[in-house]
């Protein structure tokens, strides 16, 4: 379909009645048609909540999947998907080539529900995936969000590396074991150093270590969700410079956590924390009841209307 030959008002009209992903591929055709979408669709883009990339490690498959802002549902489904982007064996498995921010990548696409996929050989992973991820910012613009998270992280219960592309203008959200050689601050650290600072980190600890320097990037994460059943530190959360805390363990020593909440309470640190989630699994009844009272927390009865904290969340 040859578009240009028809008035603006109709362009338009052809356009509005098409999904997402038409317009996507229709994106990759020219210049021209980019500037027309640009132009034509800015409110329904404006309308977009979230484009995600949702990484597996164990396939190292990638599918982009687009949040409108009435979809609050979590994972999003294969209806949600806008295109997925996958490794191939070496053979040129690829129906069709298209120039996207001036790399050539094969295509093809899925038998029902017809979104592009791209392959690549692995040496052109990252690059391939920063391509797209740079024509996404030319299409639909800085008008939604942009997140980078790993499905399915913690299966295999193995020790590895996130995979951190370098992307502009992303929230990256990354699970990881501590453990293998992050056991060693330094490599663990030296990680942090080297990746943007993080939306949101989930971390189980299956080995002790030493602690962490005050000034790590891992403090300025914005959520940080530990799961620590087997160790009792070090205390990971004592430098925490961003705002949501969540900590599940077995066991952890009680006037650590007095010293965190009264440290807070004070002012003395944790000065952008919005949100605390403590549950420690103990056999011992009074255990949390001893903490309650010497925290200074309050009774509030159920028949009456607590205070509220209204905490903004994607």
């Amino acid at each position: 379909m040859n578009l240009s030959k028809y008035p603006n008002l109709v362009q338009k009209e052809i356009l509005d009645n098409m999904n997402h992903i038409g317009i996507l591929l229709l994106s990759f055709v020219s210049k021209n048609m980019r500037k027309l979408i640009k132009s034509s669709q800015k409110k329904r883009f404006e309308s977009i909540r979230s484009i995600e990339y949702n990484y597996n490690r164990m396939d190292g498959k990638t599918n982009v999947c687009i949040r409108d802002g009435h979809n609050y549902k979590f994972p999003l489904g294969v209806n949600d998907l806008l295109l997925s982007m996958f490794k191939h064996d070496g053979s040129k498995n690829y129906c069709f080539q298209l120039n996207v921010s001036g790399k050539i990548i094969g295509f093809k696409l899925t038998d029902y529900h017809k979104y592009p996929v791209a392959s690549y050989p692995e040496c052109e992973k990252e690059s391939v995936i920063q391509s797209i991820h740079n024509h996404f910012l030319d299409v639909f613009r800085n008008s939604m969000e942009y997140y980078w998270q790993a499905r399915l992280w913690h299966w295999p219960q193995e020790a590895f590396i996130p995979f951190l592309p370098k992307l502009k203008n992303v929230s990256f959200c990354v699970g990881m074991y501590l453990d293998g050689d992050f056991a060693d601050v330094k490599n663990f650290d030296k990680f942090f150093s080297l990746s943007p600072v993080l939306k949101t980190i989930q971390l189980s600890v299956n080995a002790k270590t030493e602690p962490l320097s005050p000034e790590s990037k891992f403090y300025d994460t914005e959520s940080i969700h530990i799961h620590t059943p087997q160790f009792n530190g070090p205390d990971y959360l004592r430098h925490f410079r961003g705002k949501h805390i969540g900590l599940y363990c077995n066991r952890y020593e009680k006037s650590d956590l007095i010293d965190l909440v009264n440290r807070w309470k004070s002012g003395e640190a944790f000065q952008n924390l919005e949100y605390l989630w403590i549950s420690v699994v103990c056999y011992e009844n009074r255990f949390p009841n001893r903490i309650l009272n010497e925290i200074g927390a309050k009774y509030i009865n159920a028949t009456k209307q607590p205070p509220t904290h209204t905490v903004l969340q994607r």
